[in-house]
């Protein structure tokens, strides 16, 4: 069986599925002997965190689920609901719905997740499945890149008012103000050179990028031919829908909260409550955690480091933020097998289920 797909165009079906056959084996083959040592070590690090802290005391909190445990994946849910819609506002002459760009979203960001590649490897495969559906590979790939910059500046302003939360719930002070400002500018002018860099032309650069890392890809080779004209559109996008760009972030950034609500939701079940505050601190200051681990694929064992050392700087038992992280490991595991089962659905027009 396949997912439905409306006819489109036949050289980029046959790239498609030449694709799609060989990412097994390019993945293999491309694998090199750093990447399996740093997978090696995240491995590592995790088993060490569990031991210190004790299996036993772990699975004890996992245990207090229950039946309660599929609840674990609903905040995320929501929020893949939040950034979908932030995605959506930057089409401009195709307009998915909102369900093909959830799905989407979920291929993508199991890709994401599984390949050390600083959370950008998915992002063409996001292009590429939309392509499956009608949307030109030119205004996919563009709306892919529009809505990464509005996530990444979405996920700033979080970090800011959750390092804002903690200098305040530590009673900092005067030092508060400055600091929190000195953040938010530092924010503004990464906002400022992320768009800048686009008007000027930053596609054909990140289209060579991209080859190099799926060198065998069909249509990593056709996106960089393209890599002009998604420019234009780039600018065309900053220039002409600046409300549009700014709606996607308050949409990412709602997506960011409700990340929190994941924290609050976990805390509450495993009997172990934190305040609306100390959930957006968590995954707020988690995020710089997560970025410090890009090399290893998931963010193995560092993020799960990050998630003790966070709850110790609050003031509460490590081992229950290397709990909370394991159990959103978990969350994570089952929508990137969602993820990956959905792009197995895939199919070129014409090919038997």
């Amino acid at each position: 069986m396949s997912l439905p797909t409306p006819a489109s165009d036949r050289s980029d079906d046959r790239a498609l599925a030449s694709d799609r056959e060989g990412w097994g084996a390019s993945s293999a083959t491309s694998a090199t002997s750093t990447q399996l040592a740093l997978a090696l070590l995240g491995f590592a690090l995790l088993g060490l965190l569990v031991y210190q802290t004790g299996p036993r005391e772990l699975a004890q909190h996992v245990r207090v689920l229950g039946w309660w445990a599929p609840l674990i994946c609903l905040p995320y849910a929501v929020s893949s609901v939040w950034d979908a819609a932030g995605w959506r506002v930057t089409f401009v002459h195709f307009r998915p719905t909102l369900s093909l760009l959830y799905l989407a979203r979920l291929v993508g960001e199991a890709m994401n997740s599984i390949t050390p590649t600083a959370y950008l490897g998915g992002e063409p495969v996001k292009a590429f499945v939309l392509q499956r559906f009608g949307v030109p590979l030119t205004d996919g790939a563009a709306s892919v890149i529009l809505a990464k910059t509005a996530l990444t500046i979405a996920q700033i302003a979080f970090v800011v008012v959750g390092a804002a939360l903690f200098l305040v719930r530590h009673d900092v002070g005067v030092a508060t103000v400055p600091t929190v400002l000195t953040l938010a500018l530092a924010g503004a002018a990464v906002t400022v050179a992320l768009v800048m860099l686009q008007r000027r032309g930053l596609v054909a650069m990140i289209a060579r990028l991209i080859h190099r890392l799926l060198p065998r890809s069909r249509l990593a080779a056709r996106l960089a031919t393209r890599a002009p004209e998604i420019d234009d559109r780039l600018r065309s996008f900053y220039g002409a829908r600046p409300r549009a760009a700014a709606a996607s972030v308050v949409l990412h950034f709602a997506g960011w909260v409700t990340g929190a609500a994941e924290v609050y939701v976990i805390m509450l079940l495993i009997g172990h409550p934190v305040s609306a505050g100390d959930a957006v601190i968590i995954e707020a200051l988690a995020q710089p955690a997560r970025l410090a681990g890009v090399v290893i694929p998931g963010t193995l064992g560092v993020q799960e480091a990050g998630g003790m050392l966070i709850f110790g700087l609050l003031g509460l038992p490590p081992q229950l933020g290397l709990a909370l992280m394991l159990l959103k490991r978990v969350r994570e595991i089952a929508f990137n097998l969602l993820g990956l089962g959905l792009l197995t659905r895939l199919r070129p027009a014409g090919t038997p289920a």
